[in-house]
């Protein structure tokens, strides 16, 4: 586990040094760019999106279509994580991706505004060699806690997926078929009293013989069964029925009061 654990650091220096390296000849190019993907991570939305956008103000001349190179996209799970992006350059770019931006989502133009300023300022200023390592580490940080949720996520999915094989039912339920062996009523009786008493519910996913996935109605065993025998305490006989003002007639076989 720990040295899993010093790979994956390792590959993480080595990608944010690998950035360094780009924003570095963008420097001694004296060009600052930013591309679409960088723009989604920005805003917090999908690429394919930002990349509509983009064409859709490009096509209504609002903006001009920027050049297009093959990025990282680390939004994609799929191994090949290189896709396709737009590259906003100079003046013009940081104008167009701001519409861009303020078409999507307008709350994060400032932090766009920033993020240029930022780019701007290591043209102006590059990053000394203790502010790198300064960086790295902290990229470094970023980068372990952001695995460390994803690794939590598949771990939940994972967890969630065994509970539907082996058909788990949430401690304290049960199905309506329970319901109705326990009290004798109908399952359409079963489900009216639910209904009226407001009696928590929750969706059950299991297997069938058949590998198929299914769903049923799942009840709160304890509020459904007082409930139930407050109900019975008001109901009357009428012959081998009961009734109740709420529920109608109803059988409730095997019930002695």
């Amino acid at each position: 586990m720990v040295r899993h654990q010093q790979v994956r650091m390792c590959g993480i220096l080595k990608e944010f040094i690998r950035k360094e390296m780009a924003v570095n000849t963008a420097i001694f190019n004296d060009k600052v760019s930013m591309t679409s993907v960088e723009i989604a991570e920005l805003v917090g939305s999908q690429h394919g999106n930002v990349r509509i956008s983009i064409e859709r103000l490009a096509k209504r001349g609002v903006i001009q279509l920027p050049a297009m190179q093959k990025v990282e996209n680390e939004q994609s799970f799929s191994q090949n994580k290189f896709t396709n992006a737009y590259i906003f350059e100079g003046e013009q770019g940081k104008r167009d991706s701001i519409i861009v931006v303020a078409q999507l989502c307008p709350e994060f133009t400032a932090r766009l505004v920033d993020r240029w300023r930022e780019l701007e300022e290591q043209v102006r200023k590059p990053m000394s060699e203790i502010e790198m390592v300064a960086a790295m580490a902290l990229e470094a940080v970023r980068q372990q806690k952001r695995l460390d949720k994803m690794e939590e996520k598949v771990s939940h999915v994972t967890e969630t997926v065994e509970q539907i094989k082996r058909g788990t039912i949430r401690d304290g339920y049960a199905g309506y078929r329970q319901l109705v062996a326990e009290t004798g009523m109908s399952d359409a009786k079963c489900r009216n009293l639910v209904n009226i008493y407001q009696i928590p519910t929750d969706t059950h996913e299991f297997l069938t013989p058949d590998g198929l996935l299914s769903r049923r109605a799942i009840v709160a065993v304890e509020p459904f069964m007082a409930a139930f025998h407050r109900m019975m305490s008001e109901a009357e006989p009428r012959g081998t029925r009961w009734y109740h003002p709420k529920m109608g007639l109803f059988q409730a076989l095997g019930w002695q009061g």
